[in-house]
């Protein structure tokens, strides 16, 4: 068939591109996998598909309900696009700090947005989310933090995609974790089907998830105050530390050396495979792209002048 029913059929199935134009040091390959080219523009269209399919089937989500949702903005734009196109309500619930760009795309795609202050973090919209359950009625949140179908779809589609473009050489995975379902996922089936591949942690400055204090930081996406219930951290074999600065020359360094136009995230798992690099030879390192630049402009986090 030469076409698609419904958007949610586009979802998954991203190119994985070698970066051929960067300064590589120790013979060592990096391979990106492009979810910005998700039709809502992130990695996390693939978990709102499965976790609402999921949900129906379980019986939780019938006709007429509302979804409500804490979130950095990529999953609520996941939310928006697949429940809107099977008729439910959405309500996603924003810390003021992150981009006005994914909030105002949320709203384009019908979701009703509720912002909480900037410094209670993602841990105060989810105390915003449990008092709107009470409220609204018919709602469910899909609980992305806690929720197994979250890194199961990335068990089910990221992590196979990735397998069958290398034929299993793969040798280090590279990657952030807010919910920590896409590197809890992914190395899920890396330890059963390749087991010598080994999980490297891509974690702000300031976020606990990979140890150290908490602190704030400007990577949105990636990061926590606290370890989501999903995160599995006996899946990590190495902690690469990112500061703000370092994810912002990792961004402009894809624009204007390999002409993609990835987000902050993407950017500061650039910096972290490239200093993985430094301490490796001859290996396949693969990341994840979560989402694209387009969606941070109003930040100006990075001078392209």
């Amino acid at each position: 068939m030469g076409y698609c029913n419904n958007i949610d059929e586009l979802i998954g199935n991203t190119p994985l591109l070698k970066l051929n134009r960067l300064d590589i040091p120790n013979n060592n390959r990096i391979f990106a996998k492009l979810e910005f080219r998700n039709p809502a523009g992130g990695v996390k269209d693939r978990v709102a598909k499965f976790m609402i399919e999921m949900a129906e089937k379980r019986g939780k989500l019938k006709p007429g309900s509302t979804i409500i949702e804490a979130t950095a903005g990529n999953t609520g734009l996941g939310i928006a696009l697949s429940a809107k196109s099977k008729g439910y309500d959405v309500v996603m619930v924003v810390p003021e700090k992150f981009s006005i760009e994914k909030q105002t795309l949320m709203k384009a795609l019908g979701a009703k947005v509720i912002n909480t202050p900037k410094d209670e973090g993602i841990e105060g919209a989810n105390k915003k989310v449990a008092t709107l359950l009470e409220i609204i009625p018919d709602s469910i949140c899909l609980s992305q933090f806690d929720n197994p179908d979250n890194p199961k779809s990335h068990y089910e589609s990221t992590a196979r995609e990735i397998d069958e473009a290398l034929d299993g050489n793969i040798d280090y995975f590279v990657c952030g974790a807010g919910s920590g379902g896409t590197f809890s996922g992914v190395m899920a089936y890396f330890r059963e089907k390749i087991p010598a591949a080994k999980g490297v942690l891509c974690d702000p400055m300031g976020s606990i998830i990979g140890g150290g204090e908490a602190g704030s930081y400007d990577i949105e996406g990636i990061g926590n105050h606290f370890v989501p219930k999903i995160m599995r951290l006996d899946f990590i074999d190495e902690v690469i530390k990112v500061k703000n600065e370092n994810a912002y020359e990792g961004m402009r360094i894809l624009c204007r050396r390999e002409g993609v136009l990835a987000g902050v995230s993407s950017g500061a798992s650039l910096w972290a495979c490239l200093e993985l690099a430094k301490k490796i030879g001859n290996a396949n390192i693969v990341t994840i792209f979560p989402d694209g630049l387009e969606k941070y402009l109003s930040k100006d986090i990075v001078d392209f002048d």
